[in-house]
């Protein structure tokens, strides 16, 4: 059944553009004449020409969830006219929701609180995230977290590359692909944007951008915009704020040189969704109380809403500069800031006179009333984690008859705390401080008492060049090249401990081939072999201690390998006046595959579990429309087949794992999206499949299969008293009001006691799961001036 519907979809990719271009051939006269840019026009849009005063032009591929690629890889992008019609604070993992591979689940309808991705069946800490050229993903673990990134009026283009990273990516973890995220371009036009929301659970929102436009004769031109939201939370207790700083700037030099400086800065204040087991879920749903944490204290209650919030902020500073020498030799250097800072709220109860700090116990006083002998105490353990990071990449371009050279350089260097103070609670059952930086509790000695203390210290480096060859006409290109790559991680351990320094290197070497060839200006084909890699998150540098005994929990191991994939793709593209199509048939092997899995408590530390060989092969596809009388179609489908190839090893046994299916791997999922845009009067309809998906490797447990639908109206106003292009908006998510588990939080090995290979019981250990929020609405006025 697998290969028939696998071959049916490749015949129907390979009939399509037959189809379409004698469906064109019949209906020119229908879709309007086609304008310079390839674009078919459709009749007039509107008495106000150009973009509308959100940046939608009403032509883009696909409603905005296309474009035409070129490259030698699988791609998808989405651009501003799908992006500016979803709701204001959107995240990246919401805005890739219907791209072919992608499995998004929201934390929040607001984009607000984290998500989770997973791409052809690989996680979010598998991808890298770009912002403008730089990495994103959280240094300790490479987890993301999209909604302290960009806000959706300021993101012109989100996209994915399902496969591999290219040469000059500054990753260290995209071993499944990337995610490139690119901030508004300053208008040349002096005016602005003004956005005012209001929906569902209380959210209210308020975006204000003002440009510059060109400065004189100078090249110079910016903008600034600052963004706030706050909001309920749809269930349980708890509600959320976001407040947003951007900054663009872009100086051109002439002749083809620039300089773009790319600056948010993002801190939010969010109380904590509780991600429910299955257990849990089937005993309350979305509002019952197993799957929410406290809205009330009571003495001694460690999930308790106000003991559990997330405060962070983030900086992110890039600076991308082209200059172009002659016409050969195009230089690109691109120097980056990272800085976040936050805490992940948690609450523990101990005797005082059994206190774990490192390998030591210690008698102490945990509720600050002078004596270090009351039982079970209360008291706030909050995992704060401050990161640091400096890089650049620094790429040249050289034309040399048919050959394009590429060579450069990366390296950046990290300083990442991540630890785990105790600190008193109020009698009211709030921290004395969420942040976890004061009130803390100290050893009779004067220690701060930290449960674990990881000072870890990256130096990472690449150096990488490559060659495309351009043949017969430039319709047969060749791509090789290589990446040589220098990583070491230093781990300083600062609680007691025997192992108090511990380093790992890492000298991977990452080579790449890829061709692509096109038959005429509509069909092409192209093929790829590329590597990828994956270092381990900086926990495997440390030990861990009991809490209560000082006894060692998890032993450190700076040599576990590292993870390693292999991936092939071959594709087929379409591309004319009309449609665009684009098929692509993928196979990976992975080595020593790490998946994230957290451990709560109820705060949660993530860990790597070692999943050992895993390969899949599949088929993603994806096609759109220009406008055809104002509609434009989108469609795209993955199916996906995954199996591990080892059995894991957990507690001195090994789980009888080979054969099985991946963790957030669905065998099928599919999207269709239409949007209609005359100008005044738009909608935008979009619908997800998602098949079942297991949350354990002995695929004891998964999550239903779902469908999901979004829609987006609105009604665009006549300009008038300098106020140009007003414009009402209505986004309505989950019309359906369907309510299900969206995604996995952490998946485990095991949800049953299962019989290992050699014979030993090993312990259950349930999964958790994103709840979907219900149906949502928000209501949007925007207008620039």
């Amino acid at each position: 059944m697998k290969t028939e519907l696998l071959v049916t979809c490749l015949v129907a990719s390979a009939a399509l553009p037959g189809f379409v271009q004698a469906q064109t051939a019949a209906k020119t006269t229908d879709i309007g004449s086609v304008n310079a840019t390839g674009v078919a026009d459709g009749p007039a849009r509107s008495p106000d020409d150009g973009p509308s005063a959100t940046g939608v032009t009403g032509k883009e591929l696909g409603g905005g969830l296309m474009i035409d690629e070129s490259g030698a890889k699988s791609k998808s992008s989405v651009t501003s006219d799908f992006i500016q019609k979803q709701q204001g604070s959107a995240d990246v993992f919401q805005i890739l929701k219907y791209a072919p591979g992608a499995t998004a689940a929201a934390g929040d309808a607001w984009g607000i609180n984290q998500g989770v991705i997973s791409v052809r069946g690989l996680e979010g800490g598998q991808l890298g995230f770009h912002f403008e050229g730089m990495p994103m993903s959280v240094s300790s673990n490479w987890s993301a977290f999209p909604g302290q990134w960009i806000d959706t009026e300021n993101t012109d283009i989100v996209s994915l590359t399902q496969g591999s990273a290219d040469l000059s990516s500054p990753d260290v973890n995209a071993s499944g692909g990337v995610v490139d995220i690119y901030l508004h371009n300053p208008s040349k036009e002096r005016g602005g944007l003004i956005s005012v929301s209001g929906g569902s659970n209380n959210a209210k929102r308020v975006f204000v951008r003002g440009e510059t436009g060109e400065i004189g004769q100078t090249g110079l031109r910016a903008f600034a915009s600052f963004s706030h939201i706050d909001a309920d939370h749809f269930r349980g207790p708890g509600s959320d704020t976001r407040d947003h700083f951007a900054l663009g700037a872009v100086q051109e030099w002439g002749g083809g040189s620039r300089t773009k400086l790319a600056l948010t800065y993002t801190k939010i204040d969010r109380d904590t969704y509780k991600n429910p087991t299955l257990a849990q879920w089937n005993a309350g749903g979305v509002k019952g109380a197993a799957t929410n944490y406290s809205s009330t204290y009571t003495a001694g209650d460690t999930s308790y809403y106000k003991l559990l919030s997330n405060p962070w902020e983030n900086l992110l500073v890039s600076l991308p500069t082209d200059i172009k020498v002659n016409d050969k030799l195009a230089l690109n250097f691109t120097p980056y800031l990272f800085y976040g800072y936050g805490a992940s709220g948690s609450a523990s109860v101990l005797n005082e006179n059994s206190v774990g700090y490192g390998n030591t116990v210690n008698a102490v006083d945990l509720n600050n009333n002078g004596t270090t002998t009351d039982r079970n105490v209360i008291f706030y353990n909050p995992i704060p984690e401050r990161n640091t990071r400096v890089g650049g990449t620094l790429k040249g371009t050289y034309q040399l008859d048919n050959h394009t050279l590429t060579a450069g350089v990366w390296y950046q260097y990290s300083v990442d705390k991540l630890y785990r103070p105790y600190s008193t609670v109020n009698a009211d059952g709030t921290p004395a401080d969420a942040s976890g930086e004061t009130n803390l509790i100290r050893t009779t000695s004067g220690a701060v008492v930290n449960q674990w203390y990881q000072h870890t210290k990256d130096k990472f480096g690449s150096i990488f060049i490559g060659d495309t060859i351009n043949l017969m006409g430039d319709k047969l290109a060749f791509d090789i090249g290589g990446k040589q790559m220098f990583l070491k991680r230093e781990g300083y351990n600062e609680v007691p401990s025997p192992i108090t320094y511990n380093e790992a290197k890492h000298n991977p070497f990452l080579p790449s081939l890829a061709a692509r060839y096109k038959f005429d200006d509509r069909n092409s084909v192209f093929a790829s072999l590329s590597k990828g890699y994956r270092i381990l998150p900086e926990g495997s540098l440390y030990p861990r201690y009991s809490a209560s005994t000082g006894a060692l929990t998890t032993a450190a191991n700076p040599n576990q390998p590292s993870e390693t994939s292999t991936t092939v793709e071959a594709g087929y593209r379409y591309q004319d006046e009309l449609v665009s199509l684009s098929s692509t048939l993928f196979h990976y092997q992975f080595k020593n595959r790490q998946i994230s899995a957290a451990v709560c408590d109820p705060g949660c530390v993530t860990t790597p579990i070692d999943g050992g060989k895993q390969s899949g092969t599949g088929v993603d596809f994806e096609a759109g429309l220009r406008p055809i009388n104002h509609f434009r179609p989108y469609a795209s489908l993955e199916l996906l087949h995954t199996r591990i190839d080892s059995d894991i090893a957990v507690a001195g046994d090994y789980l009888p794992t080979t054969g099985k299916n991946a963790v957030r791997a669905p065998k099928v999922q599919a999207a269709v999206a239409v949007d209609y845009d005359v100008g005044r009067w738009f909608a935008n309809v979009g619908i997800k499949y998602v098949g079942e998906q297991y949350s354990t490797f002995m695929n004891d447990e998964k999550i239903p299969s779902y469908v999901t639908g979004d829609v987006a109206v609105g009604y665009r106003f006549a300009s008038f008293n300098g106020i140009r292009k007003p414009e009402l908006r209505l986004n309505i998510m989950n019309v359906g009001n369907v309510k299900y588990l969206s995604g996995v939080y952490s998946a485990t090995t095991n949800a049953k006691a299962t019989t290992g290979t050699n014979g030993s019981t090993i312990a259950a250990s349930a999964p958790s799961y994103l709840i979907a929020n219900p149906l949502a609405v928000m209501l949007t006025f925007s207008a620039a001036f």
